[in-house]
């Protein structure tokens, strides 16, 4: 009887050090059957696995049993995974910071001055298109623009004993005037693309510019209308001294001024007009 429960503590303990995770009851042959669970430590060492069951010197036998799992011990488990955590230094989280705000401000630094390089990229090619539009093909520019930049020079050299004002005037306007004079058609262009301008920013100035041509124009034909008035009446007034004087002296002061052909051709003109 000794023995048997020997074997059977035997074979308990055996199966927990194998590693069997179960239980294991002990059965009395009593007529009350009563089973004692007992736990079994898994993946405890051979030395530390005891099973505990009263001894039954006084007792009837008894029987053991052992509830296994379904999968015994012997088979190969599964290695776990293992997983490395990474965990930086408070030094290394502040460096990262530091160096991404540092790559942040560079970026956009660097946006920026990329931003006003294609901004001056797009004022040359603007500039340069406009230069291009100015040229008239028909029209050369090597001695024109030779004789404008000699006039300015000119200028400017005659008028540097000259007062302010006039140092500062004279030269651009002699500029201006031989611009217009020997290229006439690149100046249009020149002063078409100012007028647009001159609308577009500042109309006022544009509607009193023109308002200001415009009578200075009808002020300058008007002057010359007075002018050839003038002109035609002193000639009338010299040409009746001159008729007075022949037909009182009867010398041929027209002839010696040239007036005969005019003087005939209105005699006859007026003696045409008589017979018709």
């Amino acid at each position: 009887m000794f023995r048997r429960q020997a074997l059977g503590v035997s074979r308990a303990a055996y199966l927990a050090t194998a590693g069997a995770a179960g239980v294991i009851a002990t059965e009395t042959g009593s007529s009350e059957e009563q089973r004692t669970l007992v736990d079994v430590v898994t993946n405890a060492p051979a030395q530390h696995a005891e099973v505990e069951a009263a001894p039954v010197a006084d007792e009837p036998p008894k029987r053991m049993f052992v509830e296994l799992p379904d999968k015994l011990s012997i088979y190969p488990k599964p290695s776990p995974t293992i997983v490395l955590l990474d965990t930086p230094s408070p030094l290394e989280l502040r460096i990262g910071q530091v160096r991404r705000e540092v790559c942040g401000y560079y970026s956009g630094a660097r946006g920026q001055v990329q931003d006003v390089v294609n901004r001056w990229i797009h004022v040359e090619e603007t500039i340069e298109s406009r230069i291009k539009s100015f040229r008239d093909p028909s029209e050369p520019l090597n001695p024109g623009l030779l004789y404008t930049g000699v006039s300015a020079l000119t200028a400017s050299v005659l008028v540097r004993s000259r007062s302010l004002p006039t140092r500062f005037v004279l030269p651009p306007l002699s500029l201006l005037g031989a611009f217009a004079y020997f290229l006439p058609r690149t100046a249009g262009r020149v002063g078409e693309w100012a007028e647009e301008l001159e609308d577009k920013y500042v109309p006022r100035v544009g509607e009193i510019r023109r308002t200001s041509i415009a009578h200075t124009g009808m002020a300058w034909e008007m002057l010359g209308d007075k002018f050839r008035d003038g002109k035609e009446g002193l000639g009338r007034g010299a040409r009746s001294v001159v008729e007075g004087i022949e037909s009182s002296t009867g010398l041929k002061l027209s002839d010696a001024v040239g007036w005969t052909v005019t003087t005939g051709n209105k005699t006859s003109g007026s003696k045409e007009d008589k017979k018709a």
